[in-house]
């Protein structure tokens, strides 16, 4: 996913909070949803948080068994 089109799906998210039955009567701030979408697309494009390739979830586990010793495991062919 391009930065761009990451940044598209966070302002999508950002304004689907004005669409709420708590907030639908609420006049959208564009300022304050871009504001929101900024945040939502640096905390939804961190790995951690489930957006990881799969080379990254392998390299994260590798470094973890390497930290606590527990490096004990194997690829099947």
């Amino acid at each position: 996913m391009t930065k761009e089109s990451s940044m598209n799906l966070a302002r999508q998210r950002a304004a689907q909070a004005w669409c709420e039955p708590e907030t639908e009567k609420i006049v959208m701030i564009p300022e304050l949803a871009e504001a929101f979408a900024v945040i939502l697309d640096d905390v939804c494009s961190k790995p951690w948080l489930g957006n990881a390739t799969t080379a990254q979830l392998i390299d994260e586990l590798r470094a973890r068994c390497e930290m606590n010793g527990t490096l004990d495991y194997r690829t099947v062919d």
